[in-house]
């Protein structure tokens, strides 16, 4: 007579198929090591012990949800330079590119001037992609992006020294009377800053509103003649 099996005889062999293959995927999943596992079976688990790993569990888990994103890249800025150029086409705009203004050996590391009938605006671009986030009185800013944190300078300084430097060389140029601004711009896409300065911080495509709205405003300027006079003064670095 043939033998039956029971299932007492083969539960011991599904238990161990699923040690061998479905506790390990459960573990990975959940982010769980093997020393974990034997203190959940054991009285060393104790409470704080579980509070403790599952704070670590829940800031690994949020960390795998945040989408991976990088920095700026060369091709960010041509596809903000080719917008500018149409824009600046069709709203009859001045467009000075770069914006390496050069004033007593210095240059200002500007990616373009755009005028408009109202004021010169310099565009002064960061790479930083992810969460920007301002800091406290003028102190510095922070990134966070792929579940890091890293610091960097308050733009705004930036935007000072290059105005300061470009506002230096347009009044040694007979340019006293046009107004000059500099702008922060990330460049990044999918960047997001958060920031109460939002007439002086943007990203891309809020840079590019901001100027549709300056581009429809009066002024005195002549932005052609303008740029002319601009682009006398840039500097053009010659790639070795």
């Amino acid at each position: 007579m043939e033998a039956k099996v029971t299932y007492e005889q083969i539960l011991p062999f599904l238990l161990a198929i699923g040690l061998i293959f479905i506790l390990p995927m459960l573990m990975r999943r959940y982010g769980l090591r093997w020393e974990d596992l034997l203190r959940m079976l054991t009285s060393r688990f104790r409470k704080n012990d579980y509070d403790s790993e599952s704070r670590r569990l829940r800031e690994k888990q949020k960390n795998r949800q945040e989408p991976y994103l990088t920095n700026s890249r060369s091709g960010d800025l041509k596809s903000l330079v080719s917008s500018l150029i149409i824009l600046a086409r069709r709203n009859k705009l001045g467009l000075v590119y770069p914006g390496t203004v050069a004033w007593q050996g210095k240059i200002a590391g500007l990616l373009a001037l755009v005028v408009t009938r109202r004021k010169v605006i310099g565009l002064n671009c960061f790479g930083y992609g992810g969460t920007i986030t301002e800091g406290k009185n003028s102190g510095n800013w922070n990134q966070h992006m792929n579940g890091t944190d890293q610091s960097f300078e308050n733009p705004l300084l930036g935007n000072e020294k290059q105005r300061k430097l470009v506002r230096a060389s347009m009044d040694a140029h007979g340019m006293q009377n046009i107004p000059l601004e500099v702008v922060s711009v990330f460049t990044s896409r999918g960047v997001t800053v958060k920031t109460s300065h939002h007439r002086e911080v943007f990203d891309t495509e809020g840079l590019i509103a901001y100027l549709k709205e300056m581009a429809v405003q009066d002024g005195e300027l002549d932005p052609s003649e303008t740029a002319l006079k601009l682009n006398e003064q840039v500097q053009r670095i010659k790639k070795k």
